[in-house]
């Protein structure tokens, strides 16, 4: 860890203490510089902590295995209800012979930003 904040503060410009209080969300760090110390994370290919990563999407994914069983679509109406009480919006991903993976499903998903991801197998 002590390296990476040295990678990020040597990019920026600032001391390893103020990429510090930017990583773990403390004052005393001015916007511009903040939005910098966040913009070296991404250029040097470090995942943002989770807390700096912006707002999600409020999307959920919802992976089911069919459609042809009764039981998912009310699997998914259920699930899907309670989730828009909590105003986060379901993304339907159902597998078919053939089609995208579940692997697949869930790396898209995850491009995505989801706030989380719900399966159910058959």
């Amino acid at each position: 860890m002590t390296r990476r904040l040295a990678q990020v503060a040597k990019k920026v410009g600032v001391s390893e203490a103020t990429v510090s209080r930017v990583l773990n969300g403390k004052p005393g760090v001015s916007d511009a510089t903040r939005q910098a110390v966040l913009s070296a994370l991404d250029v040097l290919g470090y995942e943002r902590p989770t807390q700096l990563r912006g707002e999600r999407a409020r999307l959920v994914g919802l992976v089911l295995p069919e459609l042809q069983n009764p039981i998912f679509p009310a699997f998914a109406e259920v699930i899907g209800g309670a989730l828009a009480q909590q105003g986060l919006t379901p993304v339907l991903c159902t597998q078919t012979k053939g089609g995208v993976s579940e692997a697949d499903y869930v790396e898209l998903l995850l491009q995505q930003q989801v706030s989380g991801v719900v399966f159910a197998g058959g």
